[in-house]
């Protein structure tokens, strides 16, 4: 017989509404604006961004549902537990709470340290995600691709995942250089293509377009032909980060991965076309 599980969800109820409790408590002590955002200078973490208290709790109110929509949706659709994405989502908006409660209750811990125990604690988080979700990968049945250059991949995302964050507590400590995430997206996007052209369907792993996913043949040829472009794309994207000017570095981080997409969704469409109209 089914059981309800419906109580499993009251802890999220609970969290999301646990800092509006704390709002309402010190209503009429809190400040007129609280920080709401940090950046990097030559002098370590400095706020640059103020709002009220009340549009503050909001924001996080908003992200956190967010947040938990997304990530029970999935559980919903597939009519699976996904317990380590239960666990995911629990965490996160734990983290966001500790967030808000630590700055509505005033608790100084210096900038520095307050940003970087921040950068931390999203560190561990993320990089709980990515492993339990390619773990769950593994279970789905056949590998699209070998174990080898599956835990490749693997260990990659976590790479890339974690470097923004462990260099921004770096930045802290005034030694981090603005093209080192740039070089490294790019580096990881030649890599991960030049291990998956040859990568077989599913629903994790490649160009999952609805035109590759829809047929084997558009899917072989797509990743065949569109994996060079993002490899080249990838080491293009290194040469210039090294030598073009830091403003077109960071847009070059965004141009260059978004025409790569582009182009694949466009060329798995002209082939899934053209296979239709034979």
């Amino acid at each position: 017989m089914k059981t309800n599980n419906w109580w499993k969800e009251l802890p999220f109820v609970l969290l999301i509404a646990l800092p509006w409790i704390v709002f309402f408590t010190l209503r009429d002590s809190l400040p007129a604006q609280v920080p709401s955002h940090y950046s990097i200078t030559d002098h370590g973490w400095v706020i640059d961004s103020y709002m009220s208290p009340l549009a503050f709790v909001i924001m996080f109110t908003l992200m956190s549902g967010f947040i938990y929509l997304v990530m029970t949706l999935p559980a919903l659709v597939a009519k699976a537990p996904f317990a380590w994405l239960y666990y995911f989502k629990l965490a996160l908006i734990i983290f966001f709470d500790i967030m808000v409660i630590s700055t509505l209750t005033g608790i100084d811990m210096g900038t520095d340290t307050f940003s970087n125990l921040t950068m931390f604690a999203l560190c561990l988080t993320i990089n709980g995600f990515v492993y339990w979700s390619f773990k769950a990968g593994k279970k789905l049945g056949k590998q699209p691709i070998s174990e080898k250059y599956y835990n490749i991949i693997w260990a990659g995302t976590h790479f890339i995942t974690s470097l923004p964050l462990v260099l921004g507590i770096f930045a802290s400590q005034h030694w981090v250089s603005e093209r080192t995430i740039p070089q490294a997206v790019f580096l990881f996007i030649a890599v991960i293509s030049n291990l998956t052209h040859n990568v077989k369907p599913n629903h994790f792993i490649g160009i999952r377009t609805p035109w590759t996913l829809a047929d084997e043949d558009v899917w072989r040829k797509t990743h065949r032909v569109c994996s060079k472009w993002f490899f080249a794309g990838g080491l293009t994207g290194f040469v210039l980060s090294m030598v073009a000017p830091i403003s077109w570095v960071h847009r070059l981080l965004y141009i260059i991965p978004l025409s790569c997409t582009a182009y694949a969704m466009i060329y798995s469409y002209w082939l899934y076309k053209k296979r239709v109209s034979v």
